[in-house]
């Protein structure tokens, strides 16, 4: 197992950590003594000890105090969490997405968050004929981006002036910030309990967007992020 994930895997770190996870994961309740570990993946002990501290210092894995064995932390299953509603919002999202490819003309995406920023889960432009723009799969920074500005302004219980405007607004916008050239509106997607799980946005260039057309761009957001809270489930 090991050596064909290291084949895969170039770093070979962290194919040696995902391969103790897996070993982790098939084991008892109870976890496994490090010495089992190691010798289901033929490595010696104390380069397995090595890995098992970075992951219990990451808290994917938990070393039970009483025994000494070790077990999946509980990271892993908030991990888990989050990929089930970005896959949820992908797939809610989609037509939502593709409504307003169509009835705008310009690109639209969903961003989720990711371990650093956010990262672009679909991205599409056209109107008839639609097609996957550039930006899909791309991680993007918070500052400067509208999505970034919606992150900021619902994930947060400490906003300033700005933020609380987006918060009133319910999207928020970009211009010549991340882009020059570019203006982009964004929406929040919200669960049941008014936390932001990612954003719809729209973007185009700066001559194809009016205050006036962004305010209505913002609208059609809001509907659609609405639908997907409503689909939730």
């Amino acid at each position: 197992m090991l050596a064909a994930m290291g084949e895969r895997v170039r770093i070979q770190s962290l194919a040696r950590a995902d391969a103790i996870l897996e070993v982790l994961a098939t084991g008892p309740r109870t976890g496994r003594r490090l010495r089992v570990v190691a010798a289901a993946l033929r490595l010696a002990p104390s380069t397995v000890a090595t890995l098992l501290n970075s992951l219990v210092a990451l808290e994917q894995v938990e070393k039970i105090a009483s025994s000494g064995h070790y077990r999946l932390g509980r990271r892993l299953l908030r991990l888990g969490r989050i990929v089930e509603r970005q896959v949820d919002l992908l797939e809610l999202g989609r037509p939502g997405i593709i409504r307003l490819c169509q009835s705008t003309g310009e690109t639209v995406n969903l961003l989720v968050p990711s371990a650093t920023a956010m990262v672009v889960a679909e991205s599409l432009k056209g109107d008839i004929v639609l097609k996957t723009s550039a930006l899909k799969g791309a991680g993007l920074p918070l500052r400067g981006t509208a999505s970034g500005k919606c992150f900021q302004a619902f994930g947060s219980a400490a906003i300033n002036r700005d933020l609380a405007e987006i918060r009133r607004l319910g999207y928020a916008t970009e211009e010549d910030e991340f882009q020059p050239g570019v203006i982009a509106v964004a929406a929040p997607i919200l669960d049941g309990q008014s936390r932001i799980l990612g954003t719809l946005s729209i973007h185009g260039p700066s001559h194809r967007f009016t205050v006036r057309r962004a305010a209505r761009l913002g609208s059609l957001l809001k509907q659609e992020a609405r639908r997907i809270t409503a689909s939730l489930p």
